[in-house]
Formats: C-alpha cells, structure tokens, sequence
C-alpha cells in the first residue's frame, strides 16, 4: 500500500518555547514521569516548575465497512473499572514514523476488531490530540479507514480482553456520542475530527 503523506508531531524546542533538563523520578514500561522545567514566549526570563508524564504515542482508528458501518470494540479498561465502547486504537511500539504509525493501525484493527483493510482501501489521516496536555505529552494519531471488513474474532494482547465487536451507521455512532455511552477521549476526538469533515 502506499503511505500517505501527514505530519509527525515533535517537542523540540521552537519559537522562545524551551525545555530544560530535568530529572526522571518514575521511568515504568508504558510511563516515564519527569520533573523539568520550561521557559515560554510569554515568560522568557523564568524557569517554570512541571511535572510530565510521557507516554509512547498511539493511533485510533474510525475503520467503516463498504456499506458505510463503523467499527467499534467494547474493551475493558482497568484504570476506571468498566468496559467502553470504543474506536480501535493502541500505542506505536516501534518508533514515530509514518511507516510504523500505519503499521499499527493496521495491526489494532487487526488484533482488537479482526478487521482487514480491503483492496483499495484509503488511510486518511485526520491529524493527532492531546489527551491531556496539562500533565502528559501524550498524544494519538487519528485516521480513517476503508473500507475494511471483519475477518474473526479479536485477538486482544497484553491482557486487554474485548468482548464484542458491533458495527454501527453514522446516526447510531452520534446516538452513542450523544447519550454518554462512548466516553473516551479517543472516540470522542476522533469523532469530533469526523464531524468536523463531514464524514459522519
């Protein structure tokens, strides 16, 4: 297939925005958390005390079949004890280039849903979001794809567990928005980019 064309994003230090060095207190697996500080265009002459927690970028992905249903996966989500209806989505293991950013939406639409891209299909990407810019630098690459079609069941890895994958049209995906049933910041700005292009 070929890739398309989108911007990475980066952190490096531009326009009298700065990053100082700073100090690791906590570098688990998946979170790193660092205490720094920063010195802003607005705020030059001093150093600004932070606390950063930085995590490897992801991707999600609004995947829709050939009759214009999207994908959606119900997965259990630990940290706030229930299970939501979600997009595809995961991290990028293997660095942040367009190459490897692709091959993940792939392999989450495969590995989460059991879902194939068609011959043809198109990747279109629709920018990235912070998740939660005031602590982390965490940020998820937003697509849409397809169309693609279920070929099995979820192989979810690294003890996630999904258990139902439902497709749905456009006015039940707002439905879901609407009636607080999707609640995640992925789903949510990855609908909202959605909307905004007229795609739902």
């Amino acid at each position: 297939m070929t890739i398309p064309d989108f911007d990475i994003c980066t952190f490096d230090d531009h326009d009298g925005w700065q990053k100082l060095p700073g100090r690791v207190v906590y570098g688990g697996r998946y979170v790193q958390v660092e205490e720094c500080h920063f010195r802003t265009p607005a705020r030059p002459g001093q150093d600004i005390p932070w606390t950063v927690a930085h995590r490897v970028p992801a991707v999600a992905v609004a995947a829709f079949t050939e009759d214009g249903k999207f994908v959606l996966v119900h997965q259990e989500r630990l940290p706030v004890k229930r299970a939501l209806w979600e997009f595809p989505a995961g991290q990028i293991d293997d660095g942040e280039t367009r190459e490897s950013i692709i091959a993940t939406v792939l392999r989450e639409l495969d590995e989460e849903a059991g879902v194939e891209a068609l011959p043809g299909a198109e990747f279109t990407p629709l920018g990235w979001f912070f998740a939660s810019q005031g602590f982390t630098s965490e940020h998820v690459y937003l697509f849409a794809v397809g169309p693609v079609r279920i070929v099995r069941a979820p192989q979810p890895v690294g003890g996630e567990h999904i258990g139902e994958v439902r497709l749905v049209t456009p006015d039940e995906l707002r439905h879901l928005v609407a009636s607080l049933i999707i609640q995640d910041a992925l789903s949510l700005a990855l609908f909202a980019r959605l909307s905004a292009r007229g795609m739902v």
